[in-house]
């Protein structure tokens, strides 16, 4: 599937003729399902996006929740109708203008470039309020996971949210885009143990695997033994942990993004 912005385009039909091509089985249906979305018949929305016909603002505001826009998106759409349905030249130069800045200001945000730095306090927060950012972040490492439509279907989350966080990514450097393309950046995301975000960010992946319990899966293991035994040999499990770990990110590291796992270890006294 070939991933492209609505802000490549200057004709929103071009943009939705092109989102189709690029829907399962080659938008086969896709008509139909719009049509019943927006109310209107078929034949109307062939008219539109295969004549010389043109969406009023109210459907082009119907479209944009349909195909899950941002709101930058769904501006920039509603841009490109108002540009068609103008009456006049001069009244189609100051909305191409428009265009142009809003266009500008996409492939600005997109090519935006940092230096490699660990994130600051206030992006932490955001970053670890929540698993889907690191989620989100992993999966662009993974081959095929390079677009918003992708991950919102792999996560099955709604493809507004995925792009929302996204966005937040890309303009941390934790997410780049390159030939118009997702992949994962190169910002740090390590949290301390003295962080107050420690526990937060523990919290979240905890819940997903409790999640994960629930849904059997041979790739999946979890493992609960209450134990009894020496202080000695308590102490010494402890120490291993941190040598356990290691010897793992010296597998990890060198290794091809292929899948994506959360290892959680938990010990504890009660």
């Amino acid at each position: 599937m070939d991933v492209y912005s609505v802000f490549d385009f200057s004709d929103y039909k071009d943009f939705f003729n092109s989102w189709v091509e690029n829907q399962p089985k080659a938008g086969h249906g896709e008509y139909r399902r719009l049509s019943l979305a927006l109310n209107v018949s078929t034949t109307m929305i062939s008219q539109v996006f295969k004549g010389d016909k043109h969406l009023s603002l109210e459907l082009a505001a119907d479209l944009c929740d349909y195909l899950q826009f941002t709101d930058e998106e769904a501006d920039y759409f509603i841009l490109l109708v108002e540009y068609q349905r103008a009456g006049s030249l001069k009244l189609q130069k100051r909305l191409m203008k428009q265009i142009n800045v809003r266009q500008e200001k996409a492939r600005k945000l997109e090519n935006r470039v940092k230096s490699v730095k660990e994130m600051s306090e206030e992006v932490k927060t955001t970053f670890y309020s929540s698993w889907v950012f690191s989620g989100i972040r992993l999966l662009t490492d993974i081959e095929g996971m390079d677009n918003a439509n992708a991950i919102a279907e792999r996560l099955f989350l709604p493809r507004n949210h995925v792009q929302k966080i996204l966005d937040f990514l890309i303009s941390q450097q934790l997410v780049l885009t390159e030939k118009n393309k997702l992949k994962m950046g190169p910002t740090r995301t390590h949290i301390g143990s003295s962080s107050l975000l420690a526990n937060k960010h523990h919290q979240n992946w905890r819940l997903q695997a409790f999640a994960k319990m629930s849904q059997p899966d041979e790739k999946n293991f979890f493992y609960t033994g209450p134990m009894t035994l020496s202080q000695n040999v308590a102490n010494k499990i402890r120490q291993e942990f941190p040598s356990f770990i290691e010897k793992i990110n010296a597998q990890i590291m060198p290794s091809k993004s292929e899948v994506v796992r959360c290892l959680n270890l938990d010990w504890f006294e009660y």
